[in-house]
């Protein structure tokens, strides 16, 4: 499968549909506004038949419902969604009819349908009318008559995907898709039938691909996520070995757990063998008893292969094969999404899933447990004495299932609906009510594991509600969803349950999840983790996101977890190998086993698990570099292109590079001081480069309304400084008394021979070992620097202070041997 060419086609036909539903729309009169009221019999001089006149003013009621645009873009992807699963079944000669609709039964172009119309066999088709198409060598109109009838067909075995809107939408589907150069030409085209049997993974890229677009502008726009954004937005298709890696280590592990000798080990390539000394766990008689939930399951791709591993547990146990897929779809899988769109794509691939076992399934009238959470409004006279549920369940569109109901709160929903009286106002309310029952007792359900990919995005994204509801409601984990959904996987896992899931490693590291990472090593287990780091996504087109992959036991345990360390691996298919590598052979280097309770011993309890026992140690021993000196923040101007220039660019005779104290600056009257803004990886000396507008002690910087002055009390002191925000490691420099610092020159103050001693430390391996566990995004704040262990030797003091002078000597012959130094007096060259 040419995975390049099917996101050009994914993207490409969602235009495609896009115009060719607009046209219909246009053709029917469904416009804004309509040329035509509702009941029209003609319409843009086309006369209307009285099915039409129907579709027409339910489209139209629809129109007024959700908006012009939400009907057109839910009609163009309610076809493309139709279209994708009719070729699927194509492919594997899975539909009723048993005739190909959209391609010959050699696979090529074409339909196999038309050309046999009169001998196909569809229980929602007239013969009588197909006859006279036929005959009458119609084959567009022929083709659309029995698609058409083949989706009402579907339509009983396959709600989700084929569900009815009263025939509506039949309105909207677009002239011309089996042209050679239309949507399913073009599909043909890029799919053979051995690259859609490849199985039901392509159905999720489709999804992915075809929402591409949507991601990019929605990012390019930096607006804030409304409901209809949060979903492309957030959508990541997540590479197989990442899900088997997963799966395999909550749902697999609970089973090898309780069936040692199982054969299942032989199937699961990413599975980890637990220690002698391993957790409690779930004790289970059967496969039936097994639950497992993804909460934002996209287009299904966890529980596809969660299907496939539980299938073969049932078939170890000695289940018929027929008889497996209801079990599973009924008693072991859950799935909750906000995008209808992905939920019939998870929908679609469980079915066919299912079908490959049970060639009658589609007979059997079972769907999959998957739940589209979708905004129930509701008001407040609907809902009386309860304001905060009525407003979630109005938003249930974008909080999804982070909305975590108590059993009071659904008794209240149930109350609600019975008091409602039958009238037509009632009894609309009561439908709403109901469906709200059914909602959240579905979120309201625990299970055995909880396996996701969540979705990710920052609070800078959130709309106003979102902001305000994830601060109240996940005030440890508000910074980002995929944090939250963390905290929320807990509460929907069983008690001795695993909650596994591919998430940003921010939370393993960064201040504002203290609390949590403290909540997990408390109350929790980390039995396995692969810090995959970045470019483990690198299969969707590359984009930079630092992930890891844990399995969590939901309970505290004192046995020891297993971390793979795969972040310096660059590429998606590198680090796959690199973690079987690791898995096959612990003693390989990237291996590591650690009792998570350790990680207290360092400062803000970051998930360190490669630190070794000596740098443990250093921990509990040393004095913290706050002791020793004062990390401090600086100023930011609010405006640097106002204040801010490089040395040479000013009047040399208004600058003044060694002024003492701020007393001074004001009594020399002049206006550029030397300014520190961090800069390029450098140690020792340099990046003397920028001055500030500082005249009268800063007043108009001071007057300025972005600014903010911090610590003016360090101004023009020596310190040792380094760059907030780095590419690579690390770096501390010295500056010498006459500088202001930016709040990107971050620095620490303390007399010259205190600071001396410390930037030979900080300057060490061992720091540098340090801050890599404290600052691994290389974003280096006061609060982690001031937690540097610093071992301070007396009796080596005066060797690291000369060793550091004749480093600072060295770094500043180098920097004041180019002209960019004020210092500079000739080229050495020269």
């Amino acid at each position: 499968m040419n995975d390049s060419a099917l996101k050009s086609f994914c993207t490409w036909a969602r235009t495609e549909l896009i115009k060719g539903v607009e046209a219909q729309m246009v053709r029917y009169g469904i416009t804004e506004p309509a040329p035509a009221p509702a009941g029209s019999e003609t319409v843009n001089s086309l006369p209307l038949s009285p099915a039409e006149i129907e579709q027409r003013d339910e489209l139209l009621r629809m129109q007024a419902e959700v908006g012009h645009e939400a009907l057109r873009d839910r009609a163009a992807y309610t076809w493309f969604n139709r279209i994708v699963a009719i070729r699927f079944m194509d492919a594997y000669g899975w539909l009723p009819s048993r005739m190909r609709m959209l391609s010959r039964a050699d696979g090529s172009h074409g339909s196999e349908a038309v050309e046999n119309a009169l001998d196909v066999e569809i229980t929602t088709a007239d013969t009588d009318r197909i006859a006279e198409l036929k005959m009458a060598g119609l084959d567009e109109p022929l083709w659309r008559y029995l698609f058409v009838a083949q989706c009402e067909e579907l339509a009983d075995c396959l709600p989700g995907v084929f569900e009815r809107v009263g025939g509506a939408m039949e309105l909207l589907l677009p002239q011309g898709l089996m042209m050679a150069d239309s949507v399913v030409g073009k599909l043909n085209a890029v799919l053979t039938d051995e690259d859609w049997r490849e199985g039901v993974t392509v159905l999720g890229w489709m999804y992915q691909y075809y929402n591409a677009d949507v991601k990019d502008e929605f990012f390019k726009s930096k607006r804030k996520a409304a409901a209809a954004d949060i979903a492309p937005a957030t959508q990541l298709f997540t590479p197989e070995w990442i899900v088997r890696y997963m799966v395999e280590n909550s749902l697999g592990r609970l089973w090898m757990l309780n069936n040692p000798g199982s054969s299942l080990r032989e199937r699961m390539e990413y599975y980890i063998e637990p220690d002698a000394e391993h957790e409690d766990f779930i004790r289970i008689s059967s496969p039936e008893e097994i639950t497992l939930c993804d909460p934002a399951c996209g287009s299904g791709h966890i529980l596809v292969y969660a299907f496939e591993l539980l299938f073969h547990m049932y078939e170890e146990r000695g289940y018929r094969e027929r008889e497996i897929p209801e079990l599973i779809l009924t008693k072991n899988l859950a799935g909750m999404e906000i995008d209808s769109r992905a939920a019939q794509i998870a929908e679609l691939a469980l079915a066919m899933c299912a079908r490959e076992h049970d060639r009658r399934f589609f007979g059997r009238g079972v769907r999959a447990d998957v739940t589209v959470l979708s905004s129930i409004p509701l008001g407040e006279d609907e809902l009386p004495g309860n304001k905060k549920l009525a407003e979630e369940l109005s938003h249930l569109g974008e909080i999804g299932s982070l909305l975590n109901p108590s059993e009071d709160e659904i008794d209240e929903l149930k109350a609600a609906a019975a008091s409602c009286s039958d009238d037509l106002f009632a009894s609309a309310t009561k439908t709403k009510l109901e469906s709200a029952v059914a909602i959240c007792e579905k979120l309201s359900r625990r299970f055995i594991c909880v396996v996701a990919n969540p979705p990710y995005m920052g609070s800078s994204s959130f709309n106003p509600f979102m902001s305000k509801w994830i601060k109240k409601n996940y005030p440890d984990v508000k910074s980002d969803l995929c944090t939250c959904f963390i905290e929320r996987g807990f509460n929907l896992v069983e008690d001795k349950g695993y909650a596994a899931m591919v998430t940003m490693q921010s939370w393993m590291f960064l201040g504002s999840f203290e609390k949590m990472r403290a909540k997990v090593i408390d109350n929790k287990t980390i039995v396995s983790m692969a810090h995959l780091g970045p470019r483990a996504f690198d299969a969707i087109g590359g984009e930079v996101v630092n992930v890891t992959a844990d399995v969590i036991y939901n309970q505290h345990s004192d046995a020891e977890g297993a971390y793979v360390r795969l972040v310096d691996i660059n590429g998606s298919e590198a680090k796959r190998l690199k973690l079987v590598e690791a898995i096959q052979n612990p003693d390989c280097g990237w291996f590591y086993r650690c009792d998570a309770g350790t990680f207290k011993q360092i400062p803000g309890t970051p998930i360190a698990y490669w630190a070794s026992d000596a740098l443990l140690d250093a921990f509990g021993n040393a004095k913290q570099l706050s002791e020793y000196g004062k990390p401090r923040q600086g100023l930011a101007t609010g405006e640097n292109a106002r204040f801010v220039r490089e040395w040479w660019e000013v009047d040399d005779c208004k600058s003044v590079y060694s002024c003492g104290s701020i007393q001074e600056s004001i009594e020399n009257a002049c206006k550029w001081f030397p300014y520190n803004k961090g800069g390029d990886f450098r140690k020792w000396y340099g990046n003397n480069e920028c001055v500030i507008n500082w005249e009268s002690n800063g007043h108009l910087v001071r007057e300025f309304a972005g600014s903010v002055i911090r610590n003016p009390d360090c101004f023009f002191m020596p310190s040792i400084t380094w760059s907030k925000i780095s590419s690579g490691s690390i770096a501390f420099r010295f500056k010498p008394a006459g500088h202001i610092f930016d709040v990107a020159g971050t620095s620490v103050f303390s007399d010259e021979e205190s600071l001396k001693y410390l930037q030979g430390a900080c300057n060490s391996s061992v720091i540098m070992r340090v801050a890599s566990m404290l600052s691994p995004t290389l974003n280096f704040e006061v609060g982690q620097i001031a937690t540097y262990p610093i071992i301070q030797n007396k009796e080596q003091e005066p060797l690291v202070n000369d060793m550091v002078d004749s480093c600072r000597e060295l770094s500043k012959t180098d920097w004041d041997s180019f002209e960019t130094s004020w210092d500079f007096k000739h080229n050495p060259l020269v």
